[in-house]
């Protein structure tokens, strides 16, 4: 897909009650920009360096600032995708500034199917990954940006449209799947927390979770993998962004649901695609691994048993070590983002330190 509208927007929070503060749009033909658009109104230019939509007035219902981002996807006409598109979509349909059928993408998505073997699909983490130059600063513009230069990089070439249906619709949906003989996996062994207010009834969303192999948990703790929101989640949410856990709309919930629900195979069919998922990671045998002890305390807790499975089955390394003050190892495997004493004190003790998207790469290099 070459022609695109690229859209990324500043919210002050996970509820569309907190309002749009930025939008930004880059026009895509043949993978070119042929147009960037930043629509905002400043409120105080000394707060805008925070990013987040700091600085600028909410115009969430200011019209000519809808009918502005209407006259550029009039223009265009081209489909809309942003990183994490159902989060975007959500406050734009809400405030009257996307029609609800309008033909959207998630760039997630395509990457993953791209590239699959990824631990995180965040932006940031992307932007690490494939050696972008430009960083995230939060404002809309800025982060338009970066997500072009990342997807010129991964240069994925499927792209599935956004599940469209309405709330009433996904309901009879998620009845549907609760009925389902059988289980999936795609949430094997994952602690999963579902807050917030949703048109979908939790206990279904609950029952579906557990049939595609999740434990569903009632509050948010360093075990927890997933925290799936709804509506005003409340303190749910500022524990998980604390903890570092994977945060996703409902509508992601039933997005990912309705493309693994019910598959006999390793084929997945969807809005008339049809793609390949391989079931096991090919990873590239790393010489610099075999025989030492690594310490990966500094990983996301939903990120340290996959690496730890890769570091002991495949690399063949002789120790892991979780522990925070461990400094008896030969290397460290980090977040990458994150001031932490440990890769200080590794610095001083010369300890070679990875950050995870470097590690990614070298095990798929």
């Amino acid at each position: 897909m070459k022609n695109m509208i690229l859209v990324d927007i500043e919210t002050l929070d996970f509820s569309v009650d907190s309002g749009i503060y930025e939008v930004a749009l880059l026009v895509l033909e043949d993978g070119n920009i042929i147009d960037s658009v930043h629509i905002a109104e400043v409120e105080d230019e000394s707060l805008i360096h925070l990013g987040m939509g700091e600085g600028y007035a909410d115009i969430s219902q200011n019209p000519s600032k809808i009918s502005e981002f209407r006259n550029v996807i009039d223009t265009y006409s081209y489909p809309i995708v942003a990183h994490n598109v159902p989060f975007d979509r959500k406050f734009l349909v809400h405030y009257g500034w996307l029609d609800e059928n309008y033909e959207c993408y998630d760039s997630i998505r395509a990457i993953k199917y791209e590239n699959p073997h990824l631990f995180s699909y965040s932006l940031e983490y992307l932007v690490n990954f494939y050696n972008v130059d430009s960083s995230l600063t939060h404002t809309a513009l800025d982060d338009v940006r970066v997500l072009y230069e990342v997807i010129m990089k991964a240069n994925p070439n499927t792209w599935i449209p956004l599940y469209k249906v309405s709330p009433k619709k996904f309901k009879k949906f998620v009845e549907a799947s609760a009925k389902v003989e059988g289980e999936s996996d795609l949430f094997k062994d994952k602690r999963i927390v579902f807050t917030g207010a949703s048109p979908f009834p939790r206990v279904l969303m609950k029952e579906i979770a557990s049939k595609c192999g999740a434990k569903v948990t009632g509050s948010v703790s360093p075990k927890t993998d997933l925290l799936i929101c709804g509506e005003n989640p409340g303190s749910k949410l500022d524990k998980a962004r604390e903890l570092g856990v994977e945060i996703q709309t409902d509508e992601w919930f039933i997005d990912a649901v309705s493309k693994d629900m019910n598959l006999e195979t390793a084929t997945v069919t969807y809005h008339n695609h049809t793609v390949k998922r391989e079931i096991s990671p090919q990873f590239t045998k790393v010489p610099a691994f075999q025989g030492k002890v690594v310490n990966i305390a500094l990983l996301p807790f939903n990120v340290q048993s996959k690496v730890e499975s890769i570091l002991t089955e495949q690399l063949g390394v002789s120790g892991i070590n979780k522990g925070s003050n461990g400094y008896k190892v030969d290397m460290i495997i980090y977040s990458d983002h994150g001031n932490y004493q440990l890769l200080k004190k590794a610095e001083e003790l010369q300890i070679e330190a990875i950050p995870l998207s470097k590690f990614n790469q070298m095990l798929l290099n």
